[in-house]
């Protein structure tokens, strides 16, 4: 039984640590996406909660090499996720899609 709570205690740790790091991923989008992604963007930028995991890696992916530059905002997002690598990419699409 001792065991058991040991585990337990271990995935509940798992779980709040890859939370954490969605949300620390995810702090530089808030402040033009919203809390969940739900933010129409300069009336110009549909909610990123819209998108399915491949556009927003396809997107992400696209911005961090500078191959677009929709509305204007092509230095800003590659600024933006200039840090991240594809596994960050990834993870940080997972946790915009769970929204």
């Amino acid at each position: 039984m001792k065991n058991f709570s040991l585990f337990a205690l271990a995935g509940l740790l798992h779980v709040n640590l890859w939370s954490a790091s969605n949300e620390v991923l995810y702090n530089s989008c808030r402040f033009c996406h919203g809390e969940k992604g739900e933010v129409n963007y300069l009336g110009k930028v549909e909610p990123i909660k819209r998108l399915d995991k491949p556009s927003l890696i396809i997107l992400l992916q696209s911005y961090k090499k500078g191959e677009i530059d929709q509305i204007g905002l092509g230095k800003l997002m590659q600024a933006q996720i200039a840090n991240f690598n594809d596994a960050d990419i990834e993870q940080l699409s997972n946790y915009i899609t769970s929204f």
